[in-house]
């Protein structure tokens, strides 16, 4: 493993983590989740790397190894991991390994933003995989979970508008995220509508035309990706083959929660190998 970084087209450059194999299966592009450091994945990359990958962990702008922190001043959304950050990474890869298959694999927020490149630029996406990656649609969350999410989702622009930044940290859902960033995930968790401020697009649509595989994998003890959210996710796809599979405690050893999975990450990368395209 060695670190790097990959310089956009913006001038910001993504700090990533390179596993490279010597005979790759197909090089995986993981995106981690709202307010989590790449490093956090690393147990997943080497068993991934172990298994016959390469892997690219991306860090999020505003986390971890990034220079950026989101304040008043610092802004950034949606739009600049899917215009500039992720196809850099896809760049990158692509030029460390022109042969191998290329698959979009993220965990949360960063399977939303698989889904949204893989429509974006589905001729050099050979694949997606979605890691309890569940729609925060509040239409799909119900009891003490639906509650806290539909408050959160009043908190927001109040937070935005008080501190000119998204203070997740402090309120215990995400990490130091920038305002733009969650009007993205607001949006998305009122309307279950893909849209990214500054980018014109019909998201949903180009996902609806996407006929690569598609890998679905949810934590049995989740509840910030219950079944309806990650059917919320899964149903964009209207051409792909979507497989979909429940990881449960008793396969990981531990809760199969929303971030313990990525500790013990045996039967994801389990479930991986038997999906893969051939």
């Amino acid at each position: 493993m060695h670190t790097d970084l990959i310089n956009t087209t913006s001038g910001y450059a993504v700090p990533v983590r390179w596993f490279p194999a010597e005979q790759p299966r197909a090089s995986i592009i993981f995106m981690p989740a709202l307010g989590v450091a790449a490093r956090f994945y690393v147990p997943l990359a080497e068993n991934l790397h172990d298994a016959g990958f390469n892997v690219l962990l991306m860090e999020l702008r505003g986390q971890g190894d990034s220079h950026l922190r989101a304040s008043r001043r610092v802004d950034f959304g949606f739009r600049d991991a899917l215009e500039d950050d992720v196809p850099a990474a896809m760049d990158w890869v692509l030029r460390k390994a022109p042969a191998a298959p290329l698959l979009l694999m993220g965990h949360s927020l960063g399977g939303h933003y698989a889904a949204m490149t893989a429509g974006r630029l589905a001729s050099r996406v050979d694949g997606v995989i979605l890691a309890a990656c569940g729609s925060p649609w509040t239409k799909a969350f119900h009891g003490k979970t639906g509650a806290q999410l539909r408050m959160l989702c009043r908190l927001i622009p109040v937070l935005n508008a008080t501190f000119g930044y998204y203070p997740g940290h402090r309120v215990g859902f995400g990490g130091r995220e920038a305002r733009t960033l969650m009007n993205d995930w607001l949006d998305l968790a009122r309307t279950n509508v893909y849209s990214a401020r500054g980018l014109d697009e019909d998201f949903d649509a180009a996902i609806g035309q996407y006929a690569g595989p598609v890998l679905s994998l949810r934590m049995a003890d989740d509840p910030y990706a219950p079944e309806a959210a990650m059917a919320a996710v899964t149903d964009k796809f209207r051409q792909a083959v979507v497989s979909k599979h429940v990881i449960t405690a008793e396969q990981i050893g531990d809760r199969a929660d929303h971030f313990r999975w990525a500790r013990k990450p045996e039967a994801v990368v389990d479930h991986i190998l038997a999906w893969l395209p051939q």
